[in-house]
């Protein structure tokens, strides 16, 4: 069943219909109004807005209430496909031409003016943000939100054996690197460490502020580097990163 929740959004309270998944997403109440306040002035002027990886529609509601002419949700679930567009139908004005579309938003690219892509993760390491992003710059030339990603790091007393996620404030990471959304995202990674365990932390900002860190939204991943690189690759998932070999460093 689904269920009815209020948020908060740049236009007002917004009762939106949603499943769990997205129920918990939304508790993160930073993540949830950075992400919105981005949409809602990226379509002010109008255009098309396309929401990849849409889930049960928030974004995509905030930009039919925005000035958005037209608005595609593409959600690979058909269960949050339909609920997106039951709040859709309830808050796009009568003059906003919307469509959801169930598919991969990875192997689906859509032609718009602006798209936002929620599917955020620690190091952009098992989502398919960057797919989804890189595929739609390879094909059309759409303003990506969020405009960029932040990656950083900070020492932590010790970690685990194995990679492990845990609530942590990125306020206090040094940034490494810098993500431009807008341009082809390169899928592999690789970042210097100067410590032995470290924590790493990927965040966006928005009113000066870093948004991050919670369970639900770009935990931190601590690990044991022994001040070695570690590599990965974006969207491979976490048995893609390593630490490298001692050997190999020199």
């Amino acid at each position: 069943m689904p269920l009815r929740v209020t948020i908060e959004s740049p236009m007002g309270p917004l009762k939106l219909l949603v499943d769990h998944y997205q129920h918990d997403l939304l508790k993160d109440e930073d993540r949830t109004t950075a992400l919105m306040s981005m949409v809602s002035e990226a379509v002010s002027s109008g255009g098309t807005f396309a929401d990849l990886g849409a889930g049960t529609g928030p974004l995509a509601v905030v930009a039919a209430l925005s000035g958005a002419e037209r608005v595609i949700a593409v959600e690979i679930n058909p269960r949050r496909a339909k609920l997106a567009e039951k709040n859709l139908r309830r808050y796009a004005p009568r003059d906003v031409k919307f469509e959801v579309v169930t598919a991969d938003a990875t192997e689906k690219p859509v032609n718009a003016d602006v798209i936002a892509c929620e599917m955020l993760d620690t190091l952009l390491l098992e989502e398919d943000f960057v797919r989804a992003v890189n595929v739609h710059l390879e094909t059309y030339d759409p303003e990506v939100l969020p405009k960029e990603v932040h990656v950083g790091v900070e020492p932590v007393e010790t970690a685990p054996p194995h990679p492990r996620y845990e609530a942590r404030d990125p306020s206090g990471a040094e940034v490494l690197e810098i993500v431009d959304t807008n341009r082809p995202i390169p899928e592999k990674f690789r970042y210097e460490t100067r410590w032995d365990s470290v924590a790493f932390h990927t965040w966006i900002e928005w009113d000066g502020r870093r948004i991050g860190g919670s369970e639900v939204f770009c935990p931190a991943l601590t690990v044991f580097t022994r001040r070695r690189p570690v590599v990965g690759v974006r969207g491979g998932g976490l048995e893609t990163l390593h630490v490298v070999d001692a050997a190999r460093t020199r």
